[in-house]
């Protein structure tokens, strides 16, 4: 019992600094300290320890020599290289998955609606969890770990960059187009147009993001030459 409690203190350690990156209250770069989550959350140091550990294993955290563990800032090339795997990687959940969603498309249909509805109420914060239920159906539904925990930590590492996009409406209805043109395709047992929607939907996602300021962005690294001279 005790072993199960102690899974579920981090659990929820994890999904409070999950949400607290998504809603913008701890920012890329920011430092992170056992101390301060321990007192915040009420929870014990090694219950926050563990949960650093994940989530920088999930690729939302970051742990440096002599920094200590960060929020994670992603560089603009870091960003397109994500998507690159990322986009390969959504494309094969689709494919894996449309056999069942489309013998069983209800929780699709009805993820699709609510999306629509969120839409229609202007409800930012809602589309945005939404938008991740939607891209995690696909993944769950493919029945393949080693794809849905890649993804999942590709996607984490975005987690930031997202939200600060989807809280502009004309994006949030072409996300939205989007969603529902790869929704259509599954229900209409269209592998080749749901992959091809899929891909175009995680290409525009690389642009929005890509089209933020660039204080969003880690710098670009230094590479240093092999035949550089020795200050």
């Amino acid at each position: 019992m005790e072993d199960t409690d102690s899974r579920s203190t981090v659990e929820t350690v994890a999904d409070a600094l999950t949400e607290a990156v998504r809603t913008g209250r701890l920012v890329p770069g920011q430092r992170l300290t056992e101390s301060e989550f321990t007192a915040r959350l009420g929870v014990s140091r090694s219950s926050v320890r563990e949960a650093f550990r994940r989530l920088t294993a999930d690729g939302l955290l970051a742990a440096e020599p002599h920094r200590g563990v960060m929020v994670r800032q992603l560089s603009r090339a870091e960003v397109d290289n994500l998507f690159q795997v990322r986009g390969a990687l959504e494309a094969l959940a689709v494919t894996l998955a449309l056999p069942k969603l489309h013998v069983a498309p209800s929780a699709l249909v009805t993820l699709q609606s609510d999306l629509d509805a969120a839409v229609d109420e202007g409800n930012m914060n809602r589309f945005s969890q939404l938008n991740g239920q939607f891209h995690r159906l696909f993944r769950e539904t493919a029945e393949n770990p080693l794809l849905s925990d890649t993804l999942t930590r590709l996607s984490n590492s975005l987690y930031w960059l997202q939200f600060r996009v989807l809280v502009d409406r004309s994006h949030v209805f072409e996300t939205n187009r989007q969603h529902r043109e790869v929704t259509e395709c599954v229900v209409a047992n269209d592998e080749d147009g749901a992959r091809t929607a899929m891909l175009r939907h995680i290409e525009n996602a690389r642009k929005l993001i890509q089209s933020l300021p660039d204080d969003h962005f880690a710098p670009p690294k230094q590479h240093i030459g092999k035949n550089a001279s020795m200050a």
